[in-house]
């Protein structure tokens, strides 16, 4: 029997719109600004972007990079762990969405807009995943864990209805999922490989 997860007062909702609906956005985009901020200082100091081999830019990538690996990793190994008493998976889920698009933005601040070779291939996966990211974060709140979750928000509709709404919603949920797994593990191979080739190029080619 599945479980109804809790939902938010509707009013509370429509007042506070999408943040309110999704506070990891709002956690998302404090982190951000902030992030954005102190690269704003390097940036006024440079004038110009640092450079992706500066300490600056080296800095934010290693960053990045480690909150992007989090994002493949924390949340997949909590919701395996149906035992675990370290935080919720809702709670988890909200931190998959935070360091998801945190992550990446830094590693965006680390290539200082320079999009050649293998990095510019990176990054467009980066984009084409946190993209993917943010529609599966939209399916993933429009599937009801039950016929009454859906029955609430559907107005007369009948038993089988319902039901087959749901079935659809989490069809489209499945399938989501089956191309965003696959889009993620491209990217991190192309980032291993940016990641080996820097170091190369930076310690035995000096």
């Amino acid at each position: 029997m599945l479980r109804r997860a809790a939902e938010p007062a509707a009013g509370a909702s429509e007042r506070l719109g999408v943040l309110g609906r999704l506070p990891e956005l709002a956690y998302a985009l404090i982190a951000i600004v902030a992030v954005t901020a102190l690269y704003a200082v390097a940036y006024s100091q440079a004038s110009a972007f640092p450079k992706a081999s500066s300490l600056v830019g080296h800095g934010i990538g290693i960053v990045g990079f480690i909150l992007m690996l989090m994002t493949a990793t924390l949340y997949s190994v909590r919701k395996l762990r149906s035992d675990a008493s370290w935080g919720s998976t809702a709670a988890w889920l909200k931190f998959h969405m935070v360091t998801g698009l945190v992550g990446p933005y830094m590693v965006l601040l680390h290539t200082a807009m320079k999009f050649n070779g293998l990095a510019g291939l990176a990054m467009l996966l980066t984009v084409v995943v946190v993209v993917s990211g943010l529609i599966g974060r939209y399916i993933y709140t429009r599937v009801p864990r039950t016929v009454e979750g859906l029955a609430a928000t559907a107005g007369g509709a009948g038993l089988d209805e319902l039901r087959g709404q749901i079935l659809k919603r989490r069809k489209a949920l499945a399938t989501w999922h089956t191309m965003h797994v696959p889009l993620t593990w491209a990217l991190f191979a192309a980032a291993f490989v940016h990641v080996v080739a820097a170091l190369y190029y930076a310690t035995l080619q000096r």
